[in-house]
C-alpha cells in the first residue's frame, strides 16, 4: 500500500516537525512522532496500537560509521540481520525471526520486493547504503490487512527523499565518510518549497574494497569489493485548491563480489572471481484530491524493475557448477483510497489496488511468468475518548494463481495516564508464492532443481500485547510480548544425495524443489526497550529481544538467536564533543544447517565507539571505531565478518 507516502512527507507539517522517538539510537526523551506505516492515514505512534520503530528524523539514519542500512536495523528490538560477508553480499533481514520473504518493503512509496528473487524478498539490504536516507519505519506483526501479500511478519518503509523544515525555503544536507577496507561514502540531498511547487532529490555513493566473503580461517584471503550509487527525486505541485499532483522515483546501481560458498578457498582470487550486478528503477505518479469537505481521495500508479546478474566462473571442488545467471523482476501497481471523517470520533478509509508481477529468467520455461492480484480493503479508526483508539482493518484479495484470501487486523491503544500506554493487536496475513518458486528450473547435472506449481500460500496469525511506561522524567520502558504462527510454510526440499570424498550430487532420478510444510511454525518472544538519563550529559538506551522459534516438528529454525541485546551509552564531554559506546551481544543461536555437516554457532559480543565534534551549528565531524576488540565471529557458517575498523566523516546541514 503506497498511500502517497512521499506527498505526506513533503507537505505534512506534523511529520516534518515531529521530534524523534527514543529508540535504540536516541538518548533524549521526546514525544511520539507521527508514523505513516501503521495505518492508512498518518497517526501518532502511541495511538496506533502497533509495534513500530522509527530510525532517523530527517537528519541521518544509523550511527557514525554505518555504511549499510542493515547495520542500523540490527540495533532495533525484534529485528536481526545476517550477512554472508562484506557490504554488497547477500543479507537476510528478519522481523521477529521470520525470513525476509515475510516482510513487505517500500522505498519512497514504491514496493520493491523482487518478483524474480528466490522467495519474493527484497534481496538487496546488503547493498543498500545508509547514506542519504531520511527516515525508516519498521512495522512489526502481520499486516496483510493493509499491505496484502508478503506482509506476514511486518513492513519496512524506507524514505530516501529529504523533508522540508518550513513551508517555504531550501534545505541541503551532505555527508562524506572514509575509512578501513578502502571505504569511501558520500551523500547529498536538496529540497525546496516555493509556493505551490515542492521538489527534492538525493544522491548517494558508497564503495569499499571489502574483506573476503569466505571465512579467512579456511584460506580465503582475497577481498570482495562493493560499489553502490543511488539517485532519488520527487516533485509535487498544488494544481488547485483541491488537487495536488506529483511524481517520485529512484535509480540505483550496485556491483559486488562474492564467494560462491563455504570452502571457496582453493579458487579465491583466481581469474573469473564471482561478481554480482544489480540495477533498480522505480517511478510513481500520484494525485491527492481534497474538496474541502469530509472526504479526501488519493490515487497512485507505480512501476518497479530490478535487473540483476551473477557470474561464478570458477568454483571450489565439490561445490556447484560454474554459472552465469540473469534475472529480471517487474511490478506494475495501481492504488486508490478514499477517506472520510464521519465525526470527531470515527474516520473511515476505503480502497482498492491492482498488482501485476513479472519474472523474467532463462530458468523459467518460455523465459517469463507472471501473476496478478486484485485487492479491496477498509479501515476504521474509532476514538470514543481522548485516551482510547480502536483500529480495525479488513481486506480481500483475489490472486490469479491461488484464488482468494481474506485478512484482518484489530488494534487497541489505551492511555489510562499520561505516563502509561497499553496496546495490543491481533491480525492475520498471507504470502503468495512468486513465479520463481512456482516455475523455475535449474537442470544442473549434479543438483537439479525444479519449482513447484502446486504450492499453496503461506498463512499467518499474529498476536501481541505491550505497554509503554514513563517510569520518571528520566526513564522510559517499552515492552511487547508477541506470538506468530505460520501455516503452509514453504521450505526447501533438497534431493537425496550421494556423497563421496569429492562431490555431493543428487541421487539418480531425484531433484530439489520447494514444498509446503504441514503444521504450524511458531515465532514468539519478548521485546524490551529501556531509556534512561543519568544526568543532563549522560544517557543510555537498551534494546533486547528474546526469541523462540519452532517448526511443526518442534525443531528450532537455523541460526536464530534466543537473545539479542544492544546497549548504547552517550556522554556529552563538552558543549561540542559527544562520545558513544555501544555493545551488541548475540547468544544461544541455533545450528546453521545450511552447511554439511551442520555447524554450531557461537555467541559473540561486539563493542563500537565513536566521537562527534560540532564544528558549527550546522556541521559535525565524527570518528567511529567498530568492533573495537577485533572479535572473531561468524553470522553465517563459513562466511567472513569485519575485524576492527575505523571511519572518519563530516556531515553538514545548510
Amino acid at each position: 500500500m503506497t498511500r502517497n507516502r512521499l506527498a505526506t512527507l513533503l507537505t505534512s507539517t506534523a511529520l516534518s516537525t515531529a521530534p524523534a522517538v527514543a529508540t535504540a539510537q536516541d538518548v533524549a526523551f521526546d514525544l511520539d512522532p507521527i508514523v505513516v506505516t501503521a495505518t492508512t492515514q498518518p497517526i501518532e505512534k502511541e495511538r496506533s496500537g502497533a509495534s513500530v520503530e522509527v530510525l532517523g528524523d530527517g537528519e541521518t539514519v544509523g550511527e557514525n560509521g554505518d555504511l549499510q542500512l542493515n547495520t542500523a536495523l540490527q540495533r532495533l528490538s525484534g529485528v536481526s540481520t545476517q550477512q554472508s560477508g562484506p557490504p554488497g553480499t547477500t543479507t537476510q533481514i528478519r522481523i521477529r525471526g521470520a525470513s525476509e520473504r515475510y516482510s513487505a518493503v517500500y522505498v519512497d512509496g514504491i514496493k520493491v520486493n523482487d518478483p524474480s528473487s528466490t522467495s519474493g524478498q527484497y534481496g538487496n539490504f546488503g547493498g543498500m547504503s545508509a547514506g542519504g536516507l531520511g527516515r525508516v519505519e519498521v512495522l512489526k506483526g502481520s499486516q496483510s490487512a493493509l499491505y496484502g501479500s508478503s506482509a506476514v511478519a511486518g513492513v519496512i518503509n524506507v524514505f530516501t527523499l529529504p523533508q522540508a523544515d518550513d513551508p517555504e525555503g531550501t534545505r541541503q544536507q551532505g555527508e562524506v565518510m572514509f575509512g578501513s577496507y578502502g571505504t569511501l561514502a558520500g551523500s547529498y540531498s536538496y529540497s525546496q518549497t516555493l509556493g505551490d511547487l515542492s521538489l527534492s532529490f538525493g544522491l548517494s555513493h558508497a564503495q569499499s574494497d571489502g574483506f573476503s566473503a569466505g571465512d579467512e580461517n579456511a584460506g580465503n584471503t582475497e577481498a570482495d569489493s562493493y560499489r553502490s550509487d543511488r539517485l532519488s527525486f520527487g516533485l509535487a505541485y498544488q494544481a488547485s485548491d483541491a488537487v495536488r499532483v506529483g511524481l517520485n522515483g529512484f535509480y540505483s546501481v550496485s556491483e559486488s563480489e562474492f564467494d560462491e560458498g563455504t570452502g571457496a578457498g582453493p579458487v579465491d582470487g583466481t581469474p573469473g572471481d564471482e561478481r554480482g550486478e544489480r540495477t533498480e528503477r522505480g517511478l510513481r505518479l500520484f494525485t491527492e484530491i481534497d474538496t474541502g469537505g469530509a472526504w479526501t481521495h488519493e490515487a497512485s500508479l507505480s512501476f518497479y524493475n530490478v535487473d540483476r546478474s551473477q557470474d561464478s566462473l570458477t568454483v571450489a571442488p565439490g561445490s556447484f557448477q560454474p554459472f552465469t545467471s540473469q534475472f529480471e523482476g517487474e511490478r506494475q501497481r495501481l492504488d486508490w483510497q478514499s477517506s472520510v471523517a464521519v465525526n470527531e470520533q470515527l474516520s473511515l478509509t476505503f480502497g482498492a489496488d491492482y498488482e501485476k508481477l513479472i519474472s523474467k529468467d532463462t530458468s523459467i520455461p518460455g523465459g517469463s511468468a507472471s501473476t496478478s492480484n486484485r485487492g479491496v480493503f477498509a479501515e476504521a479508526v474509532y476514538s470514543p475518548r481522548a485516551d482510547i483508539d480502536v483500529i480495525a482493518a479488513l481486506r480481500h484479495d483475489d490472486n490469479s494463481q491461488f484464488g482468494s484470501a481474506t485478512t484482518g487486523k484489530l488494534a487497541l491503544s489505551y492511555r489510562p495516564t499520561d505516563a502509561l500506554t497499553l496496546r495490543g493487536s491481533v491480525a492475520n496475513g498471507f504470502r503468495a508464492p512468486v513465479p520463481s518458486e512456482l516455475y523455475a528450473e535449474f537442470p544442473d547435472p549434479l543438483y537439479p532443481y525444479f519449482g513447484n506449481p502446486d504450492l499453496e500460500p503461506e498463512e499467518s496469525t499474529s498476536v501481541e500485547l505491550g505497554f509503554d511506561l514513563d517510569l520518571s522524567r528520566d526513564t522510559t520502558l517499552r515492552t511487547t510480548a508477541f506470538h506468530m504462527g505460520v501455516d503452509n510454510l514453504v521450505r526447501y526440499a533438497p534431493c537425496p544425495v550421494t556423497v563421496d570424498f569429492v562431490n555431493f550430487s543428487c541421487d539418480p532420478g531425484t531433484f530439489s524443489t520447494v514444498e509446503n510444510e504441514p503444521g504450524t511454525t511458531t515465532f514468539q518472544g519478548l521485546e524490551l526497550q529501556l531509556a534512561h538519563r543519568f544526568s543532563d550529559r549522560l544517557g543510555m538506551t537498551l534494546a533486547y529481544t528474546y526469541l523462540d522459534t519452532a517448526t511443526a516438528a518442534g525443531e528450532r529454525l537455523p541460526r536464530r538467536a534466543r537473545h539479542e541485546l544492544f546497549l548504547n551509552l552517550e556522554a556529552e564531554l563538552s558543549d561540542r564533543l559527544t562520545s558513544q559506546v555501544s555493545v551488541t551481544h548475540v547468544a544461544d543461536r541455533a545450528d546453521d544447517t545450511g552447511v554439511f555437516p551442520a555447524q554450531a554457532m557461537s555467541d559473540y559480543t561486539l563493542v563500537d565507539m565513536g566521537l562527534d565534534y560540532a564544528l558549527s551549528d550546522t556541521a559535525t565531524a565524527y570518528l567511529a571505531v567498530n568492533n573495537v576488540f577485533d572479535e572473531q565471529y561468524q553470522q553465517i557458517a563459513g562466511y567472513g565478518t569485519s575485524g576492527r575498523a575505523l571511519y572518519v566523516g563530516l556531515r553538514a546541514d545548510f
